[in-house]
């Protein structure tokens, strides 16, 4: 009796989280990149969550002035938005990730708290530099 119980509960709360996910004001990009410099960079980003929520490694050729934004995984979206979660601050990971990004012989890394809300946008410029790779902008509510 207790196993039906749950068993129909839990399209309810699927539909929560539905209805939450596409009330929600706005999903900010996981990230944004752009190439500011008038040459095409390659350039890594290896982002990792410290309690293995999550995981991701990609490659990009940006040309000159080119921008690529990536959205948040559902399913990130969907753990953030469990109103069942038991913690204060429910459109945010539970943890810090480390974003590490490689840019020639460059390296970059910073640790941000994710969320719903929240967006990091870099900016690649020319080695000569002192920093290749900066922040410009990040989001966080």
């Amino acid at each position: 009796m207790i196993e039906k119980d749950r068993m129909d509960i839990i399209p309810i709360i699927y539909v929560i989280i539905v209805l939450i996910y596409f009330a929600f004001p706005s999903i900010e990009p996981f990230y944004t990149i752009t190439n500011a410099d008038d040459h095409t960079h390659e350039i890594n980003i290896s982002i990792s969550s410290y309690n293995d929520e999550y995981s991701w490694q990609e490659y990009y050729k940006l040309g000159p002035g080119e921008t690529i934004e990536v959205k948040k995984p559902l399913s990130l979206v969907i753990k953030w938005l469990n109103p069942f979660r038991g913690e204060a601050e429910i459109f945010h990971s539970p943890s810090e990730y480390a974003y590490i990004l490689t840019l020639e012989e460059y390296e970059f890394s910073t640790d941000f708290e994710p969320g719903i809300s929240t967006s990091i946008s870099l900016e690649l410029h020319n080695k000569s530099i002192e920093f290749p790779i900066e922040i410009i902008d990040l989001k966080y509510r």
